[in-house]
């Protein structure tokens, strides 16, 4: 009896072990969490919506004097979430996070941008239009090891600096 107890005792044991090494559901989505701030002589006047959004980082480095910005034809594993605040009463830096709630990407870095609009709020607008304001930094996800595949979880401390015009 003692010994189908043990053997008992250890078959629950493995099968734990087991199960605690196996996914339950889905894991916390890719994302990248920091602040955006404005660079020297940035200024918020005639502006009234600040925008994130984030791709996937290409592998030729990024050009300022030719940025290639998302768009809307942007969809999927290929784009997070949008962010959009108002900058009426809003104060910088501000703190901010983009991404996607739960999953997995195929995509390990990422290009966050940030840029101050005209629009209004309500308005699409998938990239700066020429003269806004923008800031852009990537981001590496971390994997999510052998349960899942693929990259998860929000990165911390991505900080975005709005410093730069859209040619």
């Amino acid at each position: 009896m003692a010994y189908r107890r043990s053997v008992l005792v250890l078959a629950m044991a493995t099968l734990g072990g087991v199960l605690a090494g196996c996914p339950m559901g889905d894991p916390e989505g890719p994302g990248a969490r920091g602040v955006v701030s404005l660079g020297e002589g940035v200024s918020t006047s005639a502006l009234k919506t600040l925008r994130l959004r984030a791709v996937p980082a290409s592998d030729t480095p990024f050009d300022p004097d030719n940025p290639q910005f998302p768009g809307p034809d942007v969809h999927g594993d290929n784009r997070w979430g949008a962010l959009e605040v108002s900058l009426d009463g809003l104060s910088f830096p501000h703190p901010y996070e983009i991404g996607a709630v739960l999953g997995t990407t195929d995509h390990e870095r990422w290009r966050v941008f940030a840029w101050l609009s005209a629009d209004e709020i309500e308005e699409q607008s998938d990239a700066p239009k020429s003269g806004e304001p923008y800031g852009t930094t990537t981001v590496d996800i971390d994997s999510c090891g052998i349960g899942y595949g693929g990259y998860c979880t929000v990165t911390e401390g991505v900080d975005v600096t709005i410093d730069q015009r859209a040619p």
